[in-house]
């Protein structure tokens, strides 16, 4: 039995919201969706119910195979491989046209249809009593004698009695049997942990959409003007990225240019290839990895010729710049609204292994010229969320120390990737001096890029990006760096920046510096977002004023002419900065976390689980405690009082998966199955974290205080001792 509930209210009181309409199912496996409908006057919605009752489903009773050596056999004999003739960049499409269709090809060649027996399996003894209810049935149907009735009674209760049995049989069977060798194990948590969500009717333009296809084209027209520049201009700045672009656009490459490319070997796509994850979703052209590792070697030197034609023409082929979308509903938000879908992009296999190389010619240039500013931690090597955390809470806790108090202000950015101005990335490339040949070959990969939504099976048109950077690209993140790596700085203040998650704070003992230092720098972010088309979320923008005891003033601060009022806390990077530094709200929320995803997996990990120990423990130490410990470096100096409510989470879960006593000691049970306690895995990470520190070449991270850590500070080095 299961209980149907719309996701939006159904009626609005004067101070409140409720969902007063419910929907009571039963062995009822079809799709369907439930919905409020804002269409009356009244303060009480109608809730629409939609059953699918002509949904077929023909892919879940359906498998595939493919046989790999009958794969590569298709490809060796049935594909003629002769030296490509390419003489310009457009010439490039045919062939990769062409390497497409062979694998497609071959794949279909390969590959049958396996149909699954969607019958369930019944032991052959409750067979025979099925057999012998019926008769039983006919009879006191017939007779109608007591007896008969009191027989047929026993017989139905035993078939329940059998079948409960079985299933619970089954079900231990499907436990002892997961292990780690063969992902059962992972892939029966993942199944566990994340729960398939269906999108209901959406309300559009044009009304309720229901179907797949129609759904899809709502959220596709949705995304396509997320897909587009932000409504801001700056004249002066506009004009300065004409001049440059359709300058670079005038200017021939040198010959001296094209021959110094370093052409690509086969030996290292094959080196590539063999990294690449099998189980990555493909791209439009559905080439998967799985073919990838699976190419003869004569496809491998076609692949590599064309890859070594396309940094030649610095061209990018156009088949590669169509994404597919796939629409992820935000937590929190209502499914119905089409602008809250997250998208999720999938490209083209072969369009990300040769970015690979893309942008290994890419990184040499800007680590050769050390381009990107050290402020930036994202997607950078060695570099973590972590690390920048530590800036920070260092930059605050060192001005406790002081007497100071810190203001801080973790910006918002709106749609910071899918709204990147194309032109103005490809005039900062210019001005990074990037090589003519690269940078002629990244504006062909940026520009004239589109995007399909997919919900089921239905895949709406395409449609055009007008702005922003693909989604899933490798060289998207470090392309996104270069367009934020000339962010103002000041002297006065702490620049903090992780991908688009920017954070400014300044310290001092009298507020009013603080708040001059802050509101300066925040004054040149405002020109500098004006001037490149970034739309700042003012609402969603919090600041903090940290402050040991009871400060009686806090400074204004202002950005975009408003007012940015002080919180009590703020999340960054995934940990919670409350005002004195205490933990005890991020911990909290830890315990929040944990709990819910204890929950999901607790079939696993029961007392009553057949699943091997040892495979529970990995359960807990692999998925279940990181959850604690992320970031512990930096807030692993807490109370031991605070750090004590995590420590009960562990001793309770361990106790579930050892089938404890109540006699039995933490202590001892920690040391039967040789696992450290939480406070010391804590203090273990963190040692290793410190100690890596020297070995990171970031002028960011060698400017950070070395102190000795002093047990009556709360510095984060405080766990060290």
């Amino acid at each position: 039995m299961e209980i149907l509930a719309p996701p939006s209210p159904t009626r609005f009181g004067f101070n409140s919201a409720t969902i007063l309409d419910l929907a009571v199912i039963k062995d009822f496996i079809l799709p369907f969706s439930i919905i409020s409908l804002p269409e009356l006057y009244s303060d009480h919605n109608p809730v629409k119910l939609t059953f699918q009752l002509k949904f077929t489903t023909l892919h879940n009773s359906v498998t595939t195979h493919t046989d790999w050596t009958k794969f590569q056999n298709y490809l060796k004999n049935q594909i003629d491989y002769r030296p490509l003739k390419i003489n310009s960049n457009t010439d490039i499409e045919i062939p990769m046209e062409k390497f497409t269709k062979n694998l497609q090809n071959a794949h279909r060649f390969a590959t049958k249809m396996l149909k699954k027996s969607t019958a369930t399996y019944i032991h052959a003894n409750i067979k025979d009593l099925f057999k012998t209810r019926n008769k039983t049935k006919k009879a006191w149907q017939t007779l109608r004698n007591p007896l008969i009735k009191t027989e047929l009674n026993r017989i139905e209760k035993l078939i329940k009695k059998l079948d409960k049995n079985s299933r619970q049989k089954d079900q231990t069977e499907e436990l002892e049997a997961l292990n780690t060798e063969d992902g059962t194990l992972w892939r029966k948590a993942k199944i566990m942990r994340k729960k398939e969500q269906k999108i209901p009717a959406l309300l559009g333009e044009n009304g309720f959409a229901y179907s797949d296809s129609i759904k899809a084209e709502t959220i596709a027209l949705s995304l396509e003007k997320q897909f587009s520049l932000n409504d801001l201009s700056h004249i002066e700045t506009e004009n300065e990225v004409k001049k440059s672009t359709e300058n670079f656009s005038t200017l021939p490459l040198t010959n001296n240019q094209i021959d110094n490319l370093k052409c690509i070997q086969p030996s290292e796509v094959i080196k590539v290839i063999k990294n690449l994850n099998i189980k990555k979703a493909c791209g439009l052209d559905c080439i998967t990895n799985k073919m990838l590792k699976n190419l003869p070697c004569t496809m491998i030197f076609e692949f590599t010729e064309i890859i070594n034609n396309i940094f030649k023409f610095n061209y990018f082929p156009n088949a590669w710049k169509i994404a597919v979308v796939v629409p992820i509903p935000k937590p929190g938000k209502d499914p119905t609204q089409p602008e809250n879908y997250r998208p999720f992009s999938l490209l083209s296999t072969l369009s990300k292994l040769t970015e690979n190389f893309i942008l290994d010619k890419l990184n040499e240039h800007l680590a050769i010229n050390k381009i990107l500013c050290p402020e930036q931690f994202g997607f950078r090597k060695s570099l973590t969320t972590t690390h920048q955390l530590l800036r920070v809470v260092e930059y605050i806790t060192s001005g406790f120390v002081k007497g100071e108090c810190t203001g801080a202000v973790f910006l918002d950015v709106q749609k910071a990737f899918d709204r990147v101005w194309i032109q103005g990335l490809i005039h900062k490339l210019i001005r990074y001096k990037t090589p003519p040949h690269l940078l002629q070959l990244l504006k062909s990969y940026l520009e004239e890029r589109k995007f399909a939504v997919k919900i089921g099976n239905s895949i709406s048109e395409a449609k055009i990006m007008r702005a922003g950077i693909p989604q899933g690209g490798k060289i998207s993140p470090v392309l996104y760096s270069l367009y934020v790596n000339d962010i103002p700085k000041t002297h006065k203040t702490l620049l903090g920046v992780y991908a688009d998650d920017t954070a400014i704070l300044a310290k001092n003992k009298n507020h009013k510096y603080t708040a001059a230092a802050l509101n300066q720098h925040l004054a040149k972010l405002d020109d500098w977002f004006l001037k490149w088309k970034i739309a700042l979320n003012v609402n969603k923008t919090e600041a903090v004023y940290f402050a040991k005891g009871r400060r009686k003033y806090k400074p204004i601060v202002k950005i975009k002419n408003q007012t940015i009022t002080w919180s009590q806390q703020a999340k960054y990077l995934g940990v919670i900065l409350d005002e004195e530094l205490t933990w005890k709200n991020h911990i909290t929320t830890i315990k929040t976390k944990f709990r819910a995803a204890s929950r999901k997996l607790f079939p696993l990990i029961a007392r009553d689980s057949e699943m091997n120990r040892k495979y529970k423990l990995l359960v807990y130490t692999a998925i279940l405690r990181p959850i604690i410990t992320y970031g512990c470096p930096i807030w692993g100096a807490a109370a031991n009082s605070n750090i004590r409510m995590l420590e009960i989470l562990e001793n309770n879960i361990i106790r579930l998966i050892c089938k404890a006593g109540w006699y039995m000691r933490n202590e001892d049970i920690r040391n039967a199955i040789k696992l450290i306690s939480l406070k010391e895995f804590i203090k273990k990470i963190s040692a290793k974290f410190y100690h890596n520190l020297d070995n990171i070449d970031n002028e960011a991270i060698q400017q950070l205080e070395h102190y000795s850590p002093d047990p009556k500070s709360k510095r984060p080095r405080k766990i060290l001792l």
